[in-house]
């Protein structure tokens, strides 16, 4: 079975400006924060967290976790962090209303990503979010809490090589297994970035992370989000909430639902 990839990404779409040339080529861009203290509210946010399950939340002190309290924490995290979507998004207000305007769908509760080295479960297989469900028009905001070095976050393909990728996939085998036969035609781009930098990149893109063999770990956090002028896709009211911008404000407001 083959399926046609969404031809999606053109310059005619509201949210792709004639500036952002990495967004359009590649479906993906680096951005820079805006409003640093709504990101250090997301990190303080953490640390709490990280706290009530005895570690102080610095990078070194994730080692001491096992993985059960790992996914514990990621639980407590997605479901009690209180406005940890709003201050996402208002961190990077800038680039995200000249991409995707003054009414965005958000996603209600921001998904923590606390990756100890040793851990199996660091790894993540490659995939798209689009396949999971959610609007071929859509984006995932993936922010870092630390600096990322050493090739230890997130890989990506770009828009081109994620159609590549898709071409003559049929679904028959894992898509990991798929992308190893293309490794010659397509590139693993890693995403090295400094605190106070995120990455948008669109539901299309095929990314993943790999095992971390060194002994660094990471956290990060991600949050789904979209315009209100395109389709949700098979995602609705359960995952998103709408927000507005004020401009005189400079910030993102929650509307409703």
């Amino acid at each position: 079975m083959k399926i046609a990839y969404p031809n999606t990404l053109a310059p005619t779409h509201l949210f792709f400006h004639k500036k952002n040339r990495d967004l359009l080529e590649n479906g993906y861009e680096i951005i820079n924060c805006d409003n640093i203290a709504a990101l250090n509210l997301v990190k303080k946010n953490y640390y709490k967290i990280a706290k009530s399950f005895g570690i102080n939340g610095d990078l070194k002190s994730i080692s001491k976790l096992d993985e059960k309290k790992t996914n514990q924490i990621h639980l407590k995290f997605n479901k009690e962090s209180k406005n940890v979507n709003l201050n996402l998004i208002n961190a990077f207000y800038k680039s995200i209303n000249k991409y995707l305007d003054n009414n965005i769908y958000l996603q209600r509760q921001p998904y923590l990503r606390l990756k100890k080295h040793n851990l199996k479960v660091a790894a993540t297989v490659p995939h798209n979010d689009y396949d999971f469900g959610h609007a071929s028009l859509g984006f995932n905001l993936w922010t870092p809490l630390f600096d990322i070095k050493n090739n230890v976050g997130i890989y990506i393909y770009s828009i081109q090589d994620s159609k590549k990728i898709y071409k003559e996939f049929k679904f028959d085998t894992h898509l990991q297994n798929h992308i190893k036969k293309l490794k010659n035609k397509i590139k693993r781009n890693y995403i090295n970035l400094n605190y106070g930098q995120a990455i948008l990149f669109s539901n299309l893109c095929v990314h993943g992370a790999s095992i971390i063999n060194k002994k660094i770990n990471r956290v990060s956090t991600n949050i789904h989000l979209q315009s209100q002028n395109i389709p949700i896709g098979d995602k609705g009211s359960e995952l998103f909430t709408l927000a507005y911008f004020q401009k005189n404000k400079k910030k993102y407001f929650i509307q409703g639902i």
